[in-house]
């Protein structure tokens, strides 16, 4: 089991919007474009599930607001979660 293309175009996507800006830190870009490339290639480690994980529950106020299709990221966090607990 891993991302559908939607599902991590949605993923990429929302995290890519709101954490490659100048205001986030160095750190964090290169968190971001070390997942973007696992997700791209379809082989994250269960570090970057689990930073992805605590990234969308750390952004979850604000994608559960209207502005962000707030189901199709419910949905991926949820399959983050399952791939989580595959992993195991």
């Amino acid at each position: 089991m891993f991302y559908t293309q939607e599902e991590a175009a949605v993923l990429g996507g929302f995290l890519s919007s709101y954490l490659n800006r100048g205001s986030a830190s160095g750190l964090v870009r290169e968190e971001l474009a070390r997942f973007q490339v696992g997700l791209e290639q379809g082989c994250l480690q269960k570090a970057e599930l689990l930073w992805a994980e605590q990234t969308l529950l750390a952004l979850k106020p604000f994608w559960w607001e209207e502005w962000e299709d707030h189901r199709a990221l419910m949905s991926v966090l949820l399959k983050t979660q399952a791939l989580l607990r595959a992993d195991k």
